[in-house]
């Protein structure tokens, strides 16, 4: 069973692996209620301080707005998606995916090998941009027609947060 953590970002560094500002889920719920304003619920099986989650979620508004992390075994950041709210639902716009060195160590962001960035829109449309540390230019591949059926889900709702967080698209 997930263990939820509450705050306004997952600090993911070894040394300190744990909500910013952590809050309780009762001071969480109310931030749900603000426009403008955006938390994070980290989850995972016994999940606390010093521990990877399986993901972090950031909400904004009511649900409107969803980004999850995930990470590997050392915390480094995997992927990013970002999700929308289009016509009442959920859509999966952007996906972040950070190339990381199969050392078994902790990296950041800016110390992977590589990353690409893709770009999703209702009508079938991705951009992907791969950029790799070792190559000069960044590479940009557009596509029309992909099929982004499954980019959609339901709109999040209050505490229906391992439906998103564990979501593959």
């Amino acid at each position: 069973m997930n263990r939820y953590m509450y705050g306004w970002k997952w600090n993911s560094f070894p040394d300190y692996r744990r909500p910013v500002k952590e809050m309780t889920e009762t001071q969480a719920r109310k931030v749900w209620d603000k426009a403008g304003v955006q938390f994070s619920v980290s989850a995972g099986p016994g999940l606390e301080p010093g521990k990877v989650p399986d993901y972090t979620l950031a909400v904004g508004y009511a649900g409107e707005t969803a980004t999850v992390e995930r990470y590997d075994a050392q915390g480094s950041i995997q992927v990013i998606m970002n999700y929308d709210l289009v016509d009442g639902r959920l859509f999966l716009a952007n996906v972040t995916e950070y190339l990381l060195p199969e050392d078994g160590k902790f990296h950041r962001q800016d110390d992977t090998l590589g990353v690409r960035k893709y770009l999703f829109k209702p009508d079938g449309y991705c951009r992907l941009r791969t950029s790799l540390t070792a190559a000069p230019d960044d590479t940009v591949e557009e596509f029309s027609g992909v099929d982004v059926s499954s980019h959609w889900i339901d709109a999040l709702e209050w505490g229906d947060w391992d439906r998103v967080g564990y979501y593959n698209a």
